[in-house]
């Protein structure tokens, strides 16, 4: 969800910056709020928050009270939430490239993202991933009214600054003009990344997971520059949401 200036606890210090980050600390220390029409930025912040407010009015640890509430009910039985560093089961290997900076990918396969709380710790596949989304998007996770909320699109700066807005229904390259928009949501992790997108009627949907993540060189002002890489999940993305 993009923040509207509540500032990104993960990006002061990245894991500890996030685990030690209360809102005392981040409420003294940066900006909060923003004009009116100007565009929000993507904030962790926000998964945090929501992790707190959960705890608050359940009296629960939020990822027992999200346990409880949504992957239980939904059937997902190849989620949970990071309780360590260690994934039970069948699971790929995770490298991280750090943008060519060293020389082999680092494996990150043993990685305790518990410190990340609801913000990034989720352990899931691909098809729990697309069940997650079908249900959501069919009204059986949240009511109407919060599903019509969180599909209220709104302007927003990526974290790495890109101003060129878009809704949150339409990625790029993910749906052909004047056909349906989907819904979904990406995230990263160190080696790891996932996309799921779900078109509005429900008809067509798509999980794609990576297990190797920055794998692009930085140019002289510190931008990514494309790679083979993007080229094929782009036009996979374009196939899976057009056919």
């Amino acid at each position: 969800m993009p923040g509207e200036g509540v500032p990104d606890a993960q990006g002061e210090g990245g894991e500890a910056g996030a685990r030690s980050a209360s809102t005392r600390r981040w409420r003294g220390t940066c900006p909060v709020g923003v004009p009116g029409g100007t565009p929000g930025v993507y904030s962790n912040t926000n998964y945090l928050l929501l992790g707190q407010l959960l705890e608050k009015v359940t009296g629960l640890q939020a990822e027992r009270c999200i346990a409880r509430d949504v992957i239980g009910p939904a059937g997902l039985r190849d989620t949970e939430l990071a309780v360590g560093a260690h994934i039970q089961g069948p699971h790929p290997r995770l490298y991280d490239a750090w943008f060519r900076m060293i020389d082999l990918p680092r494996d990150h396969s043993v990685h305790d993202m518990s410190w990340a709380g609801p913000s990034a710790s989720l352990i899931s596949t691909v098809a729990d991933l697309n069940r997650f989304y079908a249900l959501l998007l069919a009204g059986e996770i949240v009511t109407p009214s919060s599903l019509a909320e969180m599909q209220r699109t709104v302007p927003v700066i990526s974290q790495e600054g890109d101003d060129r807005l878009r809704p949150r229904s339409a990625p790029a390259g993910a749906a052909e003009p004047g056909q349906d928009p989907y819904w979904g949501h990406g995230g990263t992790v160190w080696g790891g990344g996932t996309l799921a997108m779900a078109r509005a009627d429900g008809g067509r949907q798509w999980c794609t997971a990576v297990n190797l993540q920055r794998w692009n060189e930085l140019d002289t002002s510190g931008r990514p520059q494309p790679h083979a890489v993007d080229a094929a999940l782009a036009a996979f993305h374009r196939l899976a949401a057009n056919g």
